[in-house]
């Protein structure tokens, strides 16, 4: 079995993954580290008596990655391996600035390509909704063209609290119409549907500006809303995916 890492700002999520299952692997269960957690008990409630064979991740907090090393040289003999954009990849990166490109990004964007991407066929949008909303897009040629940043729910809600007198913090909530009958009816109907046609408006604009077809697929604590909202196909955890993705492409 392998263990997956994704290190992220609020969090850790790690995964179990069966690579021998079916075409992609299979991701057999998952957990979510709270900076105050145990990380060593943590792990062991994941993986209990399971032999990992390999440890792989990405990591947007580098003060962390080596306490994650660490862990992984106690698991299992095999080096660890943590992808950035100066590691081999699925992709050609066309990014100007790939020093400055989250490893979160380049794993999902690399779950995406690798799953729904055809080779000169079809391109691939990757939409991961959570605290931010990140858009990855790769060509059908297969190159990693960069994306778009947008802010997700939390952070809008954050704004309009923070940033006015007296709009207060809302619960996020699917309002049950656009037209608010209350202040904060009409903060969650800003918030909610604002994100829905960002999105929807991003991914027609991308289509646009990029002359060839592409998959489009949601990720992200917020992507299996979006996902029914705008009938496009959600994955869950393409960044822990993506992550054994980049794993498989490296031993190749």
């Amino acid at each position: 079995m392998w263990l997956l890492v994704d290190i992220g700002n609020s969090a850790v999520k790690i995964g179990l993954f069966d690579p021998t299952v079916e075409v992609n692997g299979q991701l057999l269960g998952t957990r979510r580290i709270e900076p105050t957690s145990n990380i060593r008990s943590e792990v062991a409630t994941l993986i209990g008596t399971t032999t990992i064979s390999r440890v792989g991740g990405v990591s947007v907090v580098p003060s962390l990655t080596p306490i994650w090393r660490e862990l992984a040289e106690e698991l299992c003999p095999e080096p660890s391996s943590f992808f950035n954009s100066t590691s081999q990849l699925p992709f050609e990166l066309k990014y100007e600035t790939p020093l400055t490109l989250g490893n979160d990004r380049i794993a999902v964007a690399a779950g995406g390509w690798t799953r729904f991407g055809v080779p000169n066929q079809t391109g691939v949008i990757v939409v991961d909704a959570g605290t931010a909303i990140n858009y990855e897009v790769v060509t059908s040629e297969g190159a990693y063209l960069g994306g778009v940043i947008a802010p997700g729910p939390g952070l809008m809600r954050q704004a309009l609290n923070v940033g006015t007198a007296q709009l207060p913090g809302v619960e996020l909530e699917i309002p049950p119409q656009r037209i608010g009958r209350s202040t904060n009816e009409a903060i969650r109907s800003g918030i909610m549907f604002g994100l829905r046609d960002a999105v929807h408006s991003m991914i027609e604009g991308i289509k646009r500006e990029n002359a060839m077809p592409f998959e489009v697929v949601l990720t992200g604590g917020w992507g299996e809303w979006l996902a029914s909202e705008l009938s496009i196909h959600f994955e869950s955890e393409l960044v822990l995916k993506g992550v054994a993705d980049l794993m498989r492409f490296s031993a190749e």
